[in-house]
């Protein structure tokens, strides 16, 4: 095991003078680091911190977009000891106090707006005495733990700016400080992104992270000359993990976006010659882009989406994997080999990563199991949530997920628990009904729910988005699940709505939750 500090330098001693990481606003690089440049950066990022007052131990929230600085200050906090707390960009002002407060944030770096967000606006409302105070000395009621807020553009009352911070202390202090530091230390604190009604905050250590990231660049076959289109948000574990720290694990280019449309994602993919990509939901605008088919792209590796799509965007020679993981296992739990038979990367989610457990819990006879994971890219736990309460007794962690093992000792994923629609007695997967659905040649997506009924207990009810040029009823849709599904299992309702109707998470996640109350108020009345 190893810090990331000591994780980043390997990757530097590889081949110092190539590239690293490259940042466009849009569609347009505008700035490159190099491999020794991206350390010497991440060095006096750490450096800067320090004279801001932290230290090992020090939370330290990074509200950034997708900007050349992001890495760089992580990394040098991470150098630290200091535990880095992404913030999602994305956020209003009571998600922004609740992350805030709940991790115990002392020191902030935070962009001060960008296009029509104010942040700086946002944490004013939430921390009125900003204004009032002297940099590095705030004192908040509200977050108590919060006593310095460090802008990276712009000035302001009570803040530091990012660029007069001093780094100024010499490099055998800093040596020592990095010494000092274990890979079993805390390293990261994320927010889920998931549909609770407050996010997680899962605790990794850097031990955790670097093992992960070096299997997933194993897994998907990173080296030297691929790069990652890095337009997922680095404050997401996806962005940060699978993206930024496999790439690097593998000693491929980081290729950042900071605002991302389809006609400029386009034009970045093809100028920078992308290899990988992972993030479909956001992806699939370009496929309906008129410049698609002209544009020359490399995507070939990173994870699938279904089949079908997948090949669309990455073409038929592509090297995507199946995968299967979350915040809590620093993203991937399993998955399969960029260079496994195409039967094996598209129709399971490979075996667990090194050293990474499966167990698959019966939930019962004869039908597929919960999924238990542990391993050494598990978290430590949430944060402020006793261990006990969060594992069992083995050190397993309950996924709520749904999967069985084949004899190949390759994974399968199911559903999840919460997503097992019971009628008339009977157990319903909405994974089995969303796949018949997504079959059918005028459907491009299915998500399945279930809706209450006074005497079954819940019918089974399928929301879908039609292709451009797709269309088809309700009926002839019930009609062509009937052809594969047991009766009880064909939806009883069959609403059809636009892609962008879909309530989503932050991540992109379609938030089940939201969409069963969708189906409960459309369903009413029907005699079903």
């Amino acid at each position: 095991m190893e810090t990331l500090g000591a994780f980043l330098d390997a990757a530097v001693a590889r081949a110092p003078a190539r590239e690293a990481l490259a940042a466009a606003p849009r569609a347009e690089v505008t700035a490159r680091l190099g491999w020794a440049e991206l350390r010497a950066a991440s060095r006096e990022a750490a450096k800067k911190l320090l004279a801001a007052g932290a230290g090992k131990g020090s939370r330290v929230g990074l509200l950034c977009t997708n900007r050349l600085e992001w890495l760089p200050i992580a990394f040098g906090a991470l150098r630290l000891g200091a535990v880095l707390v992404p913030l999602s960009t994305l956020w209003k002002r009571d998600e922004l106090a609740h992350a805030l407060g709940h991790a115990d944030v002392q020191l902030l770096v935070m962009l001060d707006r960008f296009l029509r967000h104010d942040y700086l606006a946002t944490l004013r409302d939430i921390v009125p005495e900003l204004a009032g105070a002297a940099p590095g000395a705030l004192r908040s009621p509200r977050l108590p733990a919060l006593r310095r807020v460090v802008l990276l553009d712009g000035e302001a009352p009570g803040c530091a700016r990012w660029g007069e911070l001093p780094a100024a202390i010499d490099d055998p202090f800093l040596d020592a400080v990095e010494r000092a530091v274990s890979p079993v230390d805390w390293a990261t604190v994320f927010f889920t992104s998931g549909t609770t009604a407050e996010p997680k905050a899962v605790v990794h250590s850097h031990g955790a992270l670097a093992t992960a990231a070096r299997g997933i660049a194993e897994r998907l076959g990173i080296g030297p000359d691929d790069a990652w289109w890095g337009h997922l948000p680095l404050f997401w574990s996806g962005g940060f993990v699978l993206g930024a720290l496999a790439t690097i694990a593998g000693g491929g280019r980081v290729v950042l976006q900071e605002v991302v449309d389809a006609a400029s994602a386009l034009e970045l993919l093809e100028r920078e010659a992308c290899t990988i990509m992972a993030g479909w939901h956001q992806a699939a605008p370009l496929l309906e882009h008129p410049e698609f088919a002209g544009r020359r792209l490399r995507l070939r590796k990173g994870t699938r989406a279904d089949p079908e799509l997948t090949a669309r965007l990455l073409g038929s020679d592509h090297h995507a994997v199946g995968c299967y993981g979350m915040s809590e296992t620093a993203t991937f739990v399993s998955a399969a080999r960029w260079d496994d038979p195409e039967p094996i990367r598209l129709g399971t989610f490979g075996r667990p990563l090194e050293g990474m457990e499966i167990r698959i819990e019966p939930v019962a006879a004869g039908e597929a199991g919960e999924i238990l994971v542990r391993g050494p890219t598990l978290m430590e736990g949430y944060y402020g949530v006793p261990r006990a309460t969060t594992f069992d007794a083995e050190g397993f962690f309950r996924t709520g997920d749904l999967g069985f093992v084949d004899p190949a000792g390759f994974l399968h994923f199911t559903g999840r628990l919460k997503d097992v629609i019971k009628t008339a007695g009977v157990n319903v997967a909405a994974s089995e009904v969303e796949a018949v659905l997504r079959r059918h040649p005028a459907v491009q997506a299915a998500h399945v729910v279930g809706v209450r009924h006074p005497t079954r207990g819940e019918n089974v009810a399928a929301f879908v988005v039609f292709k451009a040029r797709g269309g088809a009823t309700p009926e002839e849709l019930q009609g062509f699940c009937g052809e594969s599904l047991a009766s009880y299992k064909v939806p009883r309702h069959v609403f059809v709505v636009a892609e962008g109707d879909l309530p989503r998470t932050a991540s992109g996640k379609v938030e089940k939750a939201a969409l069963r109350r969708l189906a409960e108020t459309r369903a009413a009345g029907t005699p079903f």
